[in-house]
């Protein structure tokens, strides 16, 4: 007769006491037979269901995690097991990692997990988190859902998560269905841009728009786009003049909401000149003047910035341009006495 090898007994032993529903002996021995040979089956389908049973969730996620390579079947099992336990999302986090493959072992179960995941998620007694968490895991599973996406989209316009509403937005490629849902999105959205407007947070109520505005619901908006810009350009404008050490901050996120604003370009160029960065300060002072919006502070800023980058030429041509626009301006004056030669 032949013996056993020493992994195959404690297997064996694994088997035997989890029929006893000894499943803490039984998790021991499947533990033990996997630390001399870590991919048998046998014991790691013996681990998962002992671990099931005693409600160590993370143990059994990771024994079936291990049988996926080489048991499909078993690791569906063991999804249908943590579902008739209510173990909702850790059959998620394990039929993530393959789902195609536990898809063709067995059409019904992915479909299960993720009709299960929404009810959780649209549970509004659920703490918001682990509503968006359901969220998250249904649409790993089912990403092509407009129905799962536009939902997840509902509450994260109540959550006020405007980086992934915005985020989420722009994964929806069903006109037809979002055009269904545009009037509560449109409401939602134009809530959130006007209760952060009230409340001064311009960036936030900003991206709110932007927001709104992938989804082509712009008539959520009204006049405020305008009104939040200029609060905002007043604002920029404020901590350039108190010359507070984060002005720069504010100046470049603005410039980064309104990339092809004049009076957002020429904020920023003034940020950084005051940091002595000129060189950048001079190309978007350069474009303000190409777009037609430069005023005579726009040319004085951008003769300081070509007189550091020893740029000359056009630093004269910059105070001159002032000069067309503000007769005797103090400031271009002074630059050119410096500027021009045998002025000085």
């Amino acid at each position: 007769m032949t013996l056993a090898s020493p992994a195959e007994s404690h297997t064996r032993a694994s088997v035997a006491l989890f029929k006893l529903e000894r499943f803490a002996e039984a998790a021991e021995e499947a533990r033990t037979a996997l630390a001399i040979t870590p991919d048998d089956n046998i014991a790691l389908r013996t681990l998962a269901r002992s671990t099931l049973s005693l409600g160590d969730i993370e143990g059994t996620i990771a024994a079936l995690t291990n049988l996926l390579p080489s048991s499909i079947n078993e690791v569906v099992a063991g999804i249908r097991g943590l579902l008739r336990h209510g173990e909702v999302q850790a059959a998620a986090r394990v039929a993530t990692v393959s789902p195609v493959r536990i898809q063709s072992c067995d059409s019904e179960v992915l479909p299960r997990i993720v009709t299960l995941l929404r009810q959780q998620a649209l549970r509004k007694q659920n703490p918001t988190q682990e509503r968006v968490t359901a969220f998250e895991m249904a649409l790993s599973l089912a990403p092509d859902s407009v129905a799962l996406r536009i939902d997840f989209l509902r509450l994260l316009a109540a959550a006020g998560e405007a980086g992934e509403f915005a985020r989420n937005a722009g994964l929806v490629a069903d006109a037809a269905a979002l055009a269904d849902a545009s009037a509560t999105l449109s409401r939602d959205v134009g809530n959130r841009a006007r209760q952060a407007f009230r409340d001064q947070a311009w960036q936030e109520a900003h991206a709110w728009l932007q927001a709104g505005s992938r989804l082509g619901l712009d008539a959520a908006a009204g006049d405020l786009a305008e009104r939040i810009k200029a609060r905002r350009l007043a604002e920029a404008r404020k901590a350039l003049v108190a010359k507070e050490p984060d002005s720069h901050k504010h100046t470049a996120a603005l410039l980064e909401d309104y990339p092809e604003d004049g009076a957002a370009r020429s904020l920023h160029a003034r940020a950084l000149i005051a940091n002595r960065q000129y060189a950048q300060a001079k190309t978007l002072l350069q474009a303000v003047s190409a777009q037609g919006a430069a005023t005579a502070d726009d040319y004085v800023q951008l003769a300081r910035a070509c007189r550091a980058s020893q740029d000359i030429e056009n630093a004269i041509g910059a105070c001159f341009d002032a000069l067309a626009l503000r007769h005797e301006d103090p400031t271009a004056l002074v630059l050119l006495d410096h500027l021009l030669p045998g002025r000085e």
